[in-house]
């Protein structure tokens, strides 16, 4: 049987995404510092492990990992979120997304979209990717897509960047922000922000963009594979 589509997590009858956080998973306190190493100062915690705290080396909101409680669907799960982009993972059940349909090695991305606008080519993204199957639930229950959404198969996904939280080093306080979330995009090469950003989820660009407008066939193919031993 191929694993790669999971049971998706339901609550109250309503589908809970793999990234969602729950409200167990309440945000400790974090013990910002400025620290200073190879490269000149920067953010740090200070009592900083940079095995865990620290992913390519960018500073990483710490967040348990203990669903429980009840779902907060608004929120991303910032390391759920980071695992799902860095490994593909389906961002509705968690499998994998590389293949799950027999001879097609692309991974499918969906995003919110009520204007219409397709994905571009290179767009950068906080989304991780989705099995078709799992994009006809996140459509029918999530309110931003069932608006309007735009979904494409991709050929590359190379990491881009963070979305995360900027501070400034005097006073070390959080800058404000453009974005409605009040997270700054922050790319890796962009060295002077990047050390100053606590990052809450990872970015990828979208590389050999193919448009999807139609989520059913794919979802039959994946829904096929399923079937097929081995």
């Amino acid at each position: 049987m191929n694993g790669s589509i999971r049971p998706v997590h339901y609550w109250d009858g309503r589908p809970v995404p793999h990234i969602a956080a729950w409200s167990r998973e309440q945000l400790p306190p974090q013990p910002l510092s400025v620290i200073y190493g190879q490269g000149g100062s920067g953010l740090g915690f200070q009592d900083e492990d940079s095995r865990i705290d620290r992913h390519q080396g960018v500073l990483w909101l710490r967040m348990p990992a203990a669903r429980g409680g009840q779902p907060r669907y608004e929120r991303v799960h910032s390391l759920r979120q980071r695992r799902a982009m860095s490994h593909l993972l389906c961002q509705m059940c968690g499998g994998p997304t590389i293949g799950s349909r027999p001879g097609d090695e692309r991974t499918l991305f969906l995003v919110g979209s009520a204007g219409g606008r397709p994905i571009a080519e290179g767009e950068h993204t906080e989304s991780p990717p989705i099995h078709a199957v799992c994009a006809l639930l996140a459509v029918e229950y999530c309110p931003p897509l069932r608006r309007g959404w735009a979904a494409a198969l991709v050929d590359y996904t190379p990491t881009w960047g963070v979305a995360g939280l900027l501070y400034s080093p005097q006073p070390l306080e959080p800058l404000s922000s453009d974005h409605h979330d009040g997270l700054h995009r922050v790319p890796f090469t962009d060295d002077r922000r990047i050390r100053w950003t606590l990052a809450a989820r990872l970015m990828v660009s979208l590389l050999g963009v193919t448009a999807v407008t139609d989520l059913d066939t794919l979802a039959d193919v994946e829904r096929e594979s399923a079937r097929v031993p081995g």
